[in-house]
């Protein structure tokens, strides 16, 4: 009866607020829960599962103003949850992994959380070439799933993360190079629209929200499946190197060299980290740089070598390594610290065509004094060449991801892992990925070229060229979609169009 009452007068502040002149109709928590299927749960802040449902990895940074979550357990009661908050303009946010950190998320105020996390399970599809995903699935669930049947997904690097989020902003990963994006492997998708309305996007179904939904998606409703392609599942080799500052123009010169179209093979991945490894070096941050291939040892060999011979203080080798446990081995699993939640995360992403020695180095030394302060001292930078030979052969206008994309193979983006909630540390750290990201932006800069930001690592203030590409046609294309399938711009909280 409690959680009733304020749920109402919750619901009637919000109707008076936004509509003053009319009076609005007789309402409770009991009429929503009513509409919602048996195991579909309403969460008040005064629940024991309240902190659960509402913890963030960027938390205390970003913080949506909930005033109630609801927990799903339907497409269906995805629909009548959105046609409630419609009926009483109280703004949503649908979540599942939580990980996103883009300012935009903290325009929310007052408003519902839809959590998907109930829609979580994922099956391979009969002839084995599809799988179905549920909106709410994340990455571990739903790879253990598909590895148990023999198949694997194209889906990010950490496994906590959901499925769908990275997906509909491009989604980069670990089979890329072979696959494509993520969103390059979706077959269709099934989507509560903001009228609260479902819809079947695909190539045959609603085309133009299909197009939409592969880079732009998290601006047009709410993903409760996926048909996404599935791949035999391969044996992983991992090299992990770590380097000293000194070897860093010779390491990021070799990566300049393997990774183009025509010397890298799909099945490699390279990726590094900048970080303090006070074993290893107790003044000077270390570069940490990871070396996978899907296949044997002997196949990879020959890359493996041209690392190893510029001299890394440590090198590690594992072989036979199944899909699950490669994130394990690369320090992307759920248990690591990568994943942790309520501790401020702020990235600053760019996307790059190639190394630039001099921004890079400047780079460094801007990442090394600013973690000499304790309060960033467990900050790290993504070096991250997931390599693109298979999205450079997707026609780039198909999709609504940026064309700069699929030809930058590099993202990078420092990410600042700090603790406290005062205004003058969240500036400072904003200050530190600014002042990184135009570090790494040199060459893009010298040589004239636009500014591009993968969506999923941008921070929140970036112009919507930057983020969405700067051809008008798609930047028009884009925003006229938005004012067809939400005209409110009720999904608008997420790197938003409008």
């Amino acid at each position: 009866m409690l959680f009733s009452c304020f749920f109402a007068a919750w619901l009637l502040q919000a109707v008076v607020a936004k509509c003053a002149d009319t009076v609005a109709a007789p309402w409770s928590a009991a009429d929503l829960k009513s509409k919602l299927s048996q195991n579909a749960n309403i969460v008040s802040p005064s629940n024991g599962d309240w902190t659960t449902l509402v913890a963030r990895a960027s938390y205390p940074r970003i913080n949506p103003a909930y005033k109630v979550v609801v927990e799903v357990a339907t497409e269906a009661d995805i629909q009548a949850t959105v046609k409630y908050a419609n009926k009483y303009e109280i703004p949503f946010l649908a979540v599942s992994g939580t990980h996103g950190w883009p300012k935009t998320l903290n325009g929310l105020k007052g408003g519902i959380q839809i959590s998907l996390r109930k829609l979580n399970r994922s099956t391979v599809d009969k002839g084995g070439k599809t799988a179905t995903i549920g909106g709410g699935s994340l990455q571990w669930e739903a790879l253990a799933d598909l590895y148990k049947e023999g198949k694997q997904a194209v889906t990010g690097i950490c496994e906590c993360v959901s499925v769908a989020g990275p997906l509909l902003g491009g989604g980069h990963g670990q089979l890329q190079n072979q696959f494509g994006f993520a969103m390059d492997n979706l077959v269709s998708a099934r989507v509560v629209l903001a009228n609260g309305t479902v819809a079947v996007a695909s190539a045959a179904r609603n085309p133009d929200l299909y197009w939409a939904l592969r880079g732009a998606g998290h601006n047009f409703g709410i993903v409760t499946s996926l048909q996404v392609k599935v791949y035999d599942v391969g044996q992983w080799t991992v090299f992990a190197f770590i380097f000293l500052q000194e070897k860093l123009e010779a390491l990021y010169t070799l990566v300049n060299k393997i990774d183009t179209p025509k010397t890298r093979p799909g099945k490699l991945m390279i990726t590094g980290v900048f970080a303090r490894v006070d074993a290893i070096d107790p003044v000077n941050p270390a570069v940490i740089y990871t070396v996978s291939y899907e296949g044997p040892k002997a196949d990879m060999q020959k890359f493996a070598d041209q690392f190893i011979a510029l001299g890394p203080v440590s090198t590690t080798i594992t072989e036979n390594v199944n899909y699950i446990d490669l994130y394990t081995v690369t320090g992307n699993d759920k248990n690591n610290a990568v994943c942790r939640k309520n501790n401020n995360i702020l990235g600053a992403g760019a996307a790059l065509p190639q190394w630039d020695m001099q921004g890079l180095r400047t780079a460094y030394n801007t990442f090394s004094n600013y973690t000499l302060d304790p309060r960033f001292g467990a900050s790290a930078v993504l070096l991250e060449n997931y390599g693109i030979n298979a999205a450079m052969k997707i026609d780039p206008k198909s999709t609504a991801l940026a064309a700069e994309e699929r030809t930058r193979p590099i993202l990078v983006s420092a990410i600042m892992w700090y603790e406290g909630d005062d205004a003058k540390t969240h500036d400072d750290a904003r200050k530190h990925a600014k002042a990184m990201k135009d570090a790494f932006y040199r060459g893009v800069d010298a040589s004239k070229e636009k500014r591009h930001a993968y969506v999923n690592y941008a921070y929140g203030d970036e112009p919507l060229p930057e983020l969405y590409g700067h051809e008008q046609w798609r930047l028009d294309k884009l925003k006229s979609l938005k004012k067809a399938y939400d005209p409110k711009n009720a999904f608008g909280f997420y790197m938003p169009l409008a």
